[in-house]
């Protein structure tokens, strides 16, 4: 075995409203990684390796979100009820 692949994936989907309803379109981002058996065995490395991508995918995922949102005019500002 030469490795292992670390996949994550974060998806934020819209509930509650009909498809092409004009609505938000979901997010859906993933990083893979590709690591060594050496580093496949180690728990600091696979700890490392799985924190480092899941950071990476997160803002990514919330990056475009926000701009979804933005763009939809559905931001609000602090203590604005939606």
């Amino acid at each position: 075995m030469d490795g292992f692949r670390v996949r994550i994936r974060v998806e934020i989907v819209p509930t509650g409203e009909a498809a092409g309803a004009g609505g938000i379109s979901s997010v859906d981002e993933e990083a893979v990684a590709m690591i060594t058996t050496p580093h496949a065995v180690s728990i600091d490395d696979m700890e490392e390796t799985l924190l480092e991508n899941a950071y990476e995918v997160m803002r990514r995922a919330l990056g475009e979100h926000f701009t979804k949102v933005s763009k939809r005019g559905l931001s609000t500002r602090p203590g604005q009820a939606r």
